[in-house]
């Protein structure tokens, strides 16, 4: 009853300050319009954000930044439905049907299916983060060292293996963000570390450098060479936009099931919302009278994936707000936000900064049905977005985005670095290499290591003592067998060929 108490005095406070208000639709307009554009998507928006909202106040910069987070995933779906082109990769599966709709005259129709179902599926995502929030947030304080090592290395066994890529891939990314990790002083010894003699490196990089650098600048550089689309974008009326009660009567299982599957694969550390979005298109699928209509303008097919895509964003916070482990790319940056204004996430957290966590998750409730109206008063501006120079755009973002490094720390050697993971983040799209878990390594290496250092100083090394304890051991046993598991599918695929 107490977290009740608290979420709804956060969604008052949240309703009735004018700051935080403002923060939130800033936030969310940007964020939608970022998503709109091809090549961006939420992690490079949150990233490019981060360091001019970092002197706000706690609560307005992660309003600020958890705004542009949501409304991204809100945004994708605009140009995949008009134009046939997702704004990021969980936006793909909402093309299959959401454009063929629109070559059949019927784009306010999937616009308006996409808008509430994104609603509805962050609504769900919501509660669901609220309650195993408030949950897990109490069993948490009984995760020890060697537990919280023992979940760091299950994060990053999920990450390595199901991050969506091959898993040798992600396994290098992983292993690049690990080592950049640990440029700098070492954290117990106190020795330099990879800083090649130069003082710069002493303190190690600063994670939004990192992050703006890898995923602002590289996709920007990536979108640079693709052309600028001219084609037609689809035409509609904002009364075709407003709710249908037969496609909601039509759509409500894929409307439920997408929810639900969105929030527990969100859930988990590294699969990340395209995986919800896939998932959940295909139980649609599965589970409808009639599959054939799919890929050819199911309006169920713009509900599954679209509803996952958004409860699987909030799902994502989950473990962020309860243990300080990110989920995905994004909530690693959204991690760095709270460590710059000085909040260190964690069961903690909810004790000590209560009434900073439920006000910010009454921002989410509010931002949530803001994005409804917001959505559909500003298609038609996102959607015309797309036709605007690739060049003009992304040189007026550039600009902030120096402007925003720069003012971290005034230094110009931030500007280097960025520009050198920028490279890096392009080359490594080039080579098909996913930047996320370079980020996430980034995030959770230098934590693992600690973790690991710790325990054994604690133990006079014995490595006996993260098996000893029952929650280590369970946890350990389940990244082995996430390790495994590419073995045995290729074993099992042999078997039967």
């Amino acid at each position: 009853m107490e977290s009740i108490d608290l979420l709804l005095a956060g969604i008052v406070h949240a309703a009735t300050n004018f700051d935080l208000l403002m923060a939130i639709i800033g936030g969310v307009i940007l964020g939608l319009l970022i998503g709109a554009l091809p090549g961006l998507g939420p992690t490079a928006g949150v990233a490019i954000l981060r360091p001019i909202v970092v002197g706000f106040d706690p609560t307005l910069a992660m309003s600020a930044l958890a705004g542009v987070y949501y409304g991204a995933m809100f945004g994708g779906a605009i140009t995949s439905i008009l134009l046939g082109i997702p704004g990021d990769a969980p936006s793909v599966m909402t093309v299959l049907d959401g454009y063929p709709m629109a070559k059949q005259g019927k784009a306010g129709q999937a616009l308006g299916m996409s808008i509430y179902a994104s609603f509805f599926g962050g609504l769900v995502g919501l509660v669901g983060l609220t309650i195993m929030a408030d949950v897990v947030s109490r069993y948490a304080l009984l995760f020890g060292p060697a537990e919280m090592t023992a979940l760091m290395v299950m994060s990053l066994a999920l990450v390595s293996v199901l991050g969506g890529s091959d898993p040798i891939k992600n396994f290098l990314s992983l292993s690049i963000g690990r080592w950049v990790g640990m440029i700098g002083l070492d954290q117990i010894m106190g020795e330099p570390r990879f800083t090649f003699g130069t003082l710069t490196l002493l303190d190690g990089l600063d994670f939004s450098v990192i992050a703006v650098g890898m995923f602002g600048l590289g996709q920007m550089f990536q979108g640079l060479e693709e052309a600028t689309v001219h084609s037609s974008t689809a035409t509609y009326r904002y009364r075709s936009m407003m709710p249908r009660l037969r496609d909601l009567i039509v759509s409500r299982w894929a409307l439920f099931w997408g929810s639900i599957i969105g929030f527990v694969v969100g859930v988990l550390p590294g699969v990340g919302a395209t995986a919800a979005t896939m998932l959940s298109y295909a139980a649609a699928k599965k589970t409808s009278k009639d599959p054939d209509r799919f890929g050819n303008g199911a309006v169920e097919g713009v509900a599954a994936p679209e509803a996952a895509n958004n409860s699987a964003s909030y799902a994502n916070m989950v473990m962020l707000f309860t243990l300080g482990i990110p989920g995905s790319a994004t909530t690693a940056v959204l991690l760095g936000g709270l460590l710059s204004v000085g909040l260190q996430p964690g069961p903690r957290m909810f004790q000590e900064h209560a009434d900073f966590v439920w006000t910010l998750f009454g921002t989410f409730y509010i931002g949530n049905l803001a994005l409804v109206f917001l959505t559909i008063l500003f298609t038609p501006l996102l959607a015309a977005a797309i036709f605007v120079q690739r060049g003009y755009l992304y040189a007026i973002v550039m600009g902030i985005v120096f402007f925003g490094v720069y003012s971290i720390s005034n230094s110009i050697d931030d500007i280097w670095i960025m520009l050198i993971f920028g490279a890096l983040g392009y080359i490594m799209s080039k080579l098909n290499y996913p930047a996320a878990p370079a980020v996430l390594g980034v995030v959770l290496g230098p934590l693992l290591e600690l973790g690991v250092r710790r325990t054994l100083i604690a133990s006079q090394g014995d490595f006996s003592v993260f098996v000893e304890r029952p929650i280590s051991l369970f946890l350990l046993l389940v990244a082995l067998l996430i390790f495994l598991m590419p073995v045995l599918v290729k074993y099992r695929k042999v078997k039967m060929g």
